[in-house]
């Protein structure tokens, strides 16, 4: 037993190692294509924020996510050469956010809080690979069918399991802790540690830094009644209490001074896409550990 252990143990050694010597060899392409990731994101989240704000303005229709602001980004003049580039920048933003999972470049440890945020890159990761594989269908074909209820679809599926309600739950609970770690890292503005704003004055870099607090609380708030919703479908059994980013905009838009509420997330959305710009160009990247 000890030694099929630690042949186990061998082979993970040698596994990380050759990944971490793979990592080391690309590494400055890794952060080029990591900071390409950033921009492309900041693209998408600016279109969302954009259709949403349109949207508390008075036009007619419905909030959209990530899938849906690729479609409108399809329809501008070198919409198809825009997409391709989306491609590639999501591509390596997944690949960062899984670097960031595996590796531990940032050296956030193995502890509890450690492997959660390790865990939360790795959704990450993997959530926006589906979202470039959606843009890269699209780029190709011309157009793709999107999922208006593909988070249902999961849910639905996660419920049928043994211990799906309880598990459901604990993502739910999760992902309140992630929305709300984001608002009080907002709030502090403790993501500026991570920021090297070294070449601008200090009014510009203050300026920044409210786009990434306005930014980064508005991404929380859609994150903590996703959560929510989580939990009441887990509570209920019933996966259509669950809430997408695009049904949470639509739900705000519904509340009491709902044009007021959208507007103000809508115009948070902006500013997060605005904020992956800013990430984009300042900050510390290091694909290494």
């Amino acid at each position: 037993m000890n030694k099929v252990k630690n042949l186990g143990q061998q082979a993970e050694a040698t596994l990380e190692g050759a990944a971490r010597a793979a990592t080391h060899q690309a590494a400055p392409q890794l952060e080029a294509l990591a900071r390409f990731g950033y921009a492309s994101k900041g693209v998408v989240y600016g279109t969302i924020g954009l259709l949403a704000l349109s949207l508390a303005l008075g036009r007619r229709g419905a909030a959209t996510d990530a899938q849906g602001a690729l479609l409108h980004l399809q329809d501008l003049p070198g919409g198809g050469l825009l997409l391709w580039l989306l491609v590639l920048g999501l591509i390596g933003y997944a690949l960062w956010q899984l670097i960031r999972a595996a590796l531990d470049p940032e050296q956030q440890g193995a502890d509890g809080k450690g492997l959660a945020k390790r865990l939360g890159y790795l959704v990450s990761g993997l959530g926006n690979l589906g979202v470039a594989l959606f843009a890269a269908k699209l780029a190709m074909q011309g157009s793709a069918a999107r999922n208006a209820s593909s988070e249902q679809d999961t849910v639905r599926q996660i419920l049928s399991w043994p211990g799906g309600q309880l598990l459901l739950g604990l993502v739910g609970l999760a992902l309140l802790g992630v929305a709300g770690n984001s608002i009080y890292s907002a709030y502090g503005a403790k993501f500026m540690k991570r920021m090297a704003f070294t070449d601008i004055g200090a009014r510009f870099s203050e300026q920044l830094k409210k786009i990434g607090q306005v930014g980064l609380s508005a991404r929380g708030v859609i994150m903590g009644i996703i959560g929510a919703s989580l939990l009441v479908a887990a509570f209920r059994d019933r996966a259509g209490s669950v809430l997408g980013s695009s049904e949470v905009l639509t739900w705000l838009g519904y509340q009491p001074a709902g044009k007021l509420l959208l507007g103000v997330v809508a115009l948070g959305t902006v500013c997060y896409g605005l904020w992956c710009f800013v990430q984009a160009r300042y900050r510390r990247i290091r694909v290494e550990g």
